[in-house]
C-alpha cells in the first residue's frame, strides 16, 4: 500500500494550493481540468468509472504527488483498479476515520478549510509521478458499488466536482449513467443538476447525461432513480429540521416505456401569422412547428387550426378532425398556405379555438403562440383574460408560447395558469420549431388527467402546485409540502383515462429524524414563492404575500427581480428591519409591473422586464434542480449590470443560505442578534476541532472559511 513520507506530506500540506474533490497533493499547486464519470447500474449493482486530468502550471516538474478521490460513507468497494498515464498503480481505501485525519492536517498546517465540505467520506489515494511543467497527467479508476435502495429509491452522491468554495473552474465535467433494471424504472432525478434522459429501448433502461464546459461547481452531483411494479410510480423524499414541521417531495412519473394507456386528446393549435411573423424566418419555423405537430398526432385524436392576424381564420369549420391520413393531408396543405400579414387578433382567435370543443369527457388542449401584442379587438390583457374565462366552459388546457420580447407576458402567464396548463418563452435567437416541437413531444401523449393526491396517516399542509396538472408519457410531476406527526402513510393518487377513472395506492413513511435530502427544504420554498407570485400578479398587491415572499426569499436564496438585493454588496441584509425595507421595493416593482402590463400599450421596458421575469420563472418550472437557483440569481444579478460570479455573493449549503456580509458569509437566520452572544471558533484551534469531531452536521459550514453560522440553537463564527 502506498504510504505518504512525513516530508513530502508536510511539504505539501504547508503551501497554498486550490481543492479538489478529485484532488492532488504535491509540493506546488496542480490544476484538476476535466472530471468524467460513467456509471453502469444492473438491478442496484453500480459499475463506475472516475477520470480525472491533472495539469502542471508551474515551471518546474511536481514531484511526489499524492491523488485522492472521495468515496461516500460506508460504500462497500469491490473490484477496484487505479490508472496513471495507462499503467496500472496501487491504491489504498482510507475509512472515514483516517480520513478526517487527512483532512485535519490540512486545516492544521494552514491549508483552506474548503476540502472540509467532503468531511465524513471516504478517500481512495495513489501515488502520481512526475508531472512535467505545462503537462497533464490522467488518472482513472474503476470500482463497484451495491447500491443501497430504500422502498424503491436508489440515491447516489459522487463527488466528480471540486468544492465550489475553492472557486476552481474546470474546463470540462461531465456525468454518463445507464440503468438496466428487472423492475420498471419510473422517477429519475437530480436536485443538483440539469440532468437530460433518454429511454432506451425497453431491454437497454435509460440514459442519463450531464456536461459542462467551463463549469465553475456549485454542487456535488447528487442522483436518484426509482422501480416500482405501478403502472405510475409515486416516491417520496423528506427532510426534517429540529422543532419545526417537516417538508416533503413527492415525484410522480409513469413507467418508462409504457404506452398502453395513452388518452386520446382533442387539440387546437392556435397560431399567430401577423406582419411581425416576417421577421427572422419566424413564419417558416411556426409552419415547421405545425407539420411537426400534425404528423405527431396518434389515431383517436381530433384536431383543428386557428391562424389570426387581422382576422381569426380556421381550417376546419365543421369542427374538430378525426386523425387519418386524409386530415393529415388537409392540415398540411392548409400550413403550406399560411401568410404572415396584418394586425393582431388575440381574443378572437382564442375564442374560435375553445368555441371547437364538445362537452365530453375528452382531454381538451389549446396550442397557443403569439410573437406580440393584440392589436384588433380588445386589447386590454386583464380584459382579454376575463374573456377566456368565460369562453373555456370545456375546461382546455392552455399552453402557451410567447415568440420574441414584445409579448405581453404576464398576459400569457395567467392564460396557462388559470387554464391548468404551461408557458414557455423563445427568444429571437432560437428556433421556434424546435423549441414547440420539443414541448409538444413532451405533452403530446398524455397519461393520467384531473390527478387527486391524498395522504392519509399525518398531516400535510402548504401542498405545492395547488392544482395538479395532467399526467404525460416521459414526464414527471413534482409536489411539495410540509408534514406534521410522523410514521407510514397511505397515498392516493386518482386520476381519468378516456373518462374512466384509475386508482392507485402507495405507502410511505414520513419520519421525524433528519435525512439525507436537505434539498427539499429550498425546492419547496422556491414553489410557494413561484405561487404567491402569481398571486401578487394575478389579483395586486397584498402586504401579508409580499412579506412572505421576501422572507422565504431571503432564507432560501431565491432571488427575483424584486429581492435582487444581493445585487449590491454593501446592502445590509442582516438586523431589525430587514424584511421590511425590502418589502417597500418589493412592493412598488410588483405595483409597476401590474400597472404598465395591464395598460393597452405597455411601457417597452416593462415589457422587456416582464419577458425575463416570465421566462426564467418558466425555465425554474422546467428545472426542480439546486442548479437552477443558481442560474436564475445569475440571470438577474446580469440583468442588473452586476458582472461578478453569483457565487461570490451567495453559498446554498444543504438547506441553508448564506450571504457575503463584510468579509464573512453570514447564515440567512441571523437576524443581527447580540454580536457578544455569538459563540467563537478560532481556525485551527484545539477548541475548532473538538467542535469539528462533535458537531457532523455543522462541518460543511466550517467548510466556508470565515463564516458566521447557527446549530443547534446557537450562532458561532469562524475567526483566523
Amino acid at each position: 500500500m502506498v504510504r505518504l513520507s512525513t516530508l513530502a506530506g508536510l511539504i505539501c500540506l504547508l503551501l497554498p494550493q486550490p481543492l479538489w474533490a478529485c484532488f492532488m497533493q504535491a509540493p506546488l499547486p496542480v490544476q484538476v481540468t476535466l472530471d468524467r464519470i460513467e456509471v453502469e447500474i444492473v438491478d442496484g449493482i453500480a459499475i463506475k468509472n472516475y477520470e480525472c486530468h491533472f495539469r502542471n502550471p508551474n515551471g518546474g516538474a511536481i514531484v511526489g504527488g499524492v491523488c485522492y478521490m472521495e468515496v461516500e460513507p460506508g460504500a462497500q468497494i469491490d473490484n477496484m483498479a487505479m490508472v496513471v498515464n495507462g499503467e496500472v498503480v496501487e491504491a489504498e481505501l482510507l475509512d472515514v476515520e483516517k480520513a478526517n485525519q487527512v483532512f485535519q492536517e490540512i486545516i492544521k498546517n494552514g491549508g483552506s478549510p474548503a476540502l472540509l465540505e467532503y468531511y465524513g467520506n471516504q478517500l481512495i489515494r495513489t501515488n502520481v509521478p512526475n508531472v512535467p511543467a505545462g503537462g497533464t497527467v490522467i488518472v482513472r479508476l474503476q470500482y463497484t458499488q451495491p447500491l443501497r435502495g430504500n422502498d424503491g429509491v436508489y440515491r447516489l452522491r459522487m463527488l466528480n466536482t471540486n468544492p465550489k468554495m475553492a472557486m476552481q473552474m474546470l474546463e470540462h465535467a461531465s456525468i454518463d449513467i445507464t440503468i438496466r433494471s428487472s423492475d420498471a424504472v419510473t422517477n429519475v432525478y437530480s436536485p443538483t443538476h440539469n440532468i437530460e434522459v433518454e429511454e432506451l429501448s425497453e431491454a437497454d433502461g435509460i440514459h442519463v447525461t450531464w456536461s459542462q464546459d467551463n463549469y465553475m461547481p456549485e454542487n456535488a452531483f447528487v442522483f436518484y432513480y426509482a422501480t416500482d411494479p405501478n403502472p405510475v410510480g409515486l416516491n417520496v423524499l423528506t427532510h426534517n429540521e429540529p422543532g419545526e414541521d417537516g417538508h416533503f417531495m413527492m415525484m410522480l412519473a409513469p413507467r418508462l416505456g409504457d404506452e398502453s394507456e395513452v388518452a386520446a386528446k382533442d387539440i387546437v393549435f392556435c397560431v399567430d401569422t401577423s406582419g411581425s411573423m416576417l421577421k427572422d424566418g419566424k413564419m417558416e419555423q411556426a409552419q415547421a412547428a405545425l407539420r411537426h405537430c400534425v404528423r405527431a398526432l396518434r389515431p383517436g385524436d381530433r384536431f383543428n387550426i386557428v391562424s389570426f392576424s387581422t382576422e381569426a381564420r380556421i381550417l376546419a369549420r365543421e369542427g374538430l378532425l378525426e386523425v387519418d391520413d386524409e386530415s393529415r393531408e388537409r392540415a398540411l396543405r392548409y400550413i403550406d398556405k399560411l401568410r404572415a400579414r396584418g394586425g393582431t387578433a388575440i381574443l378572437e382567435s382564442l375564442q374560435l379555438s375553445l368555441g371547437q370543443f364538445e362537452d365530453d369527457e375528452r382531454l381538451k388542449m389549446v396550442f397557443f403562440a403569439t410573437d406580440g401584442l393584440p392589436t384588433i379587438g380588445e386589447q386590454q390583457g386583464d380584459a382579454i383574460l376575463a374573456a377566456v374565462r368565460k369562453a373555456n366552459r370545456s375546461e382546455a388546457r392552455i399552453f402557451t408560447f410567447g415568440e420574441g420580447l414584445q409579448v405581453n407576458a404576464r398576459m400569457l402567464d395567467l392564460l396557462a395558469y388559470e387554464n391548468q396548463g404551461d408557458v414557455d418563452y423563445i427568444l429571437p435567437s432560437e428556433d421556434i420549431a424546435t423549441k414547440i416541437a420539443r414541448y409538444f413531444d413532451k405533452v403530446g401523449s398524455p397519461l393520467l388527467t384531473d390527478l387527486e393526491v391524498e395522504v392519509d396517516g399525518v398531516e400535510v399542509s402548504e401542498v405545492y402546485p395547488r392544482v395538479l396538472r395532467d399526467l404525460f408519457k416521459g414526464e414527471q410531476i413534482m409536489i411539495f409540502g410540509r408534514y406534521a406527526g410522523s410514521g407510514e402513510a397511505t397515498i392516493t393518487l386518482k386520476g381519468q383515462v378516456n373518462g374512466q377513472e384509475r386508482r392507485f395506492e402507495y405507502t410511505a413513511v414520513f419520519p421525524d429524524t433528519p435525512g439525507k435530502h436537505d434539498f427539499v427544504p429550498r425546492l419547496w420554498a422556491g414553489r410557494k414563492v413561484e405561487f404567491l407570485l402569481g398571486q401578487v400578479r394575478q389579483n395586486g398587491e397584498d402586504s401579508e404575500l409580499v412579506n412572505e415572499i421576501v422572507r422565504l426569499a431571503k432564507l432560501h436564496g431565491i432571488v427575483t427581480p424584486y429581492t435582487a438585493f444581493l445585487a449590491n454588496p454593501d446592502t445590509m441584509l442582516f438586523g431589525d428591519g430587514t424584511v421590511a425595507r425590502l418589502t417597500a421595493g418589493l412592493s412598488l416593482n410588483l405595483l409597476r409591473e401590474r400597472d404598465a402590463l395591464g395598460a393597452a400599450s405597455p411601457d417597452p421596458q416593462a415589457l422587456g422586464k416582464a419577458f425575463g421575469q416570465s421566462r426564467r420563472l418558466a425555465e425554474a418550472h422546467d428545472r426542480e434542480d439546486g442548479g437552477a437557483f443558481y442560474s436564475r440569481a445569475q440571470a438577474e444579478l446580469e440583468a442588473l449590470g452586476y458582472t461578478g460570479s453569483v457565487l461570490d455573493r451567495l453559498r446554498l449549503v444543504g438547506s441553508r443560505t448564506f450571504y457575503q456580509q463584510a468579509g464573512r458569509w453570514v447564515d440567512s437566520r441571523f437576524e443581527g442578534e447580540d454580536e457578544e452572544s455569538v459563540v467563537q471558533l478560532k481556525k485551527g484551534s484545539e477548541a475548532y476541532f473538538v467542535f469539528l469531531a462533535e458537531n457532523q452536521a455543522a462541518v460543511p459550514y466550517l467548510a466556508m472559511d470565515r463564516v458566521l453560522f447557527e446549530h443547534a440553537g446557537s450562532f458561532y463564527e469562524v475567526v483566523e
